[in-house]
């Protein structure tokens, strides 16, 4: 297990951590590593200062193309312990970071991205697509609207004028 990673963040403003990983198990019939859906990794952020006080636990699979995210604020300086723990089918049948396969490379390779400085900054990119993204919901609920105006359009053209049903009994 990759333990102890510690940084410590600036005392006069809250900085940030943003962290894209991807982890790999040891496929042994083609010696490579390979991303799986069967291999998750937890994700805790302690405060050493703070009688190792737990701030964030997060798990996720790591599987597919694009690289899994994580972030962090720290709202106090001081030093941070950051855990990378993996677990899921894959890892436990590889023993996990340390084990014999992967001819003595361990059984999961992990890759991470890390960048620290004011949330702010880091999070520039994310709000760019969120906000692409948000802009996309509007369009299409204001589309659905319309859609919903002209089914109620063409019942009310469908049905029967207002009475002009007769009871013939």
């Amino acid at each position: 297990m990759v333990r102890d990673s510690e940084t410590s963040w600036g005392r006069n403003h809250p900085d940030g951590l943003l962290g894209t990983y991807r982890a790999e198990a040891y496929n042994s019939q083609y010696g490579t590593f390979e991303a799986t859906n069967d291999l998750s990794i937890q994700i805790t952020v302690e405060e050493t200062f703070d009688n190792d006080h737990r701030v964030v636990t997060q798990t996720s699979t790591s599987g597919g193309e694009k690289p899994s995210k994580f972030t962090f604020s720290a709202a106090d300086s001081g030093v941070h312990r950051l855990c990378f723990t993996p677990s899921g089918p894959a890892a436990a049948s590889l023993g996990g970071w340390f084990s014999g396969a992967g001819n003595g490379l361990g059984g999961v390779r992990l890759t991470m991205d890390l960048a620290i400085g004011e949330s702010s900054k880091i999070e520039s990119d994310d709000k760019t697509t969120i906000d692409s993204i948000v802009g996309k919901v509007r369009e299409l609920n204001g589309r659905l609207a319309d859609i919903r105006r002209e089914q109620i359009f063409q019942r009310v053209l469908a049905s029967p004028p207002f009475g002009s049903e007769k009871n013939h009994s």
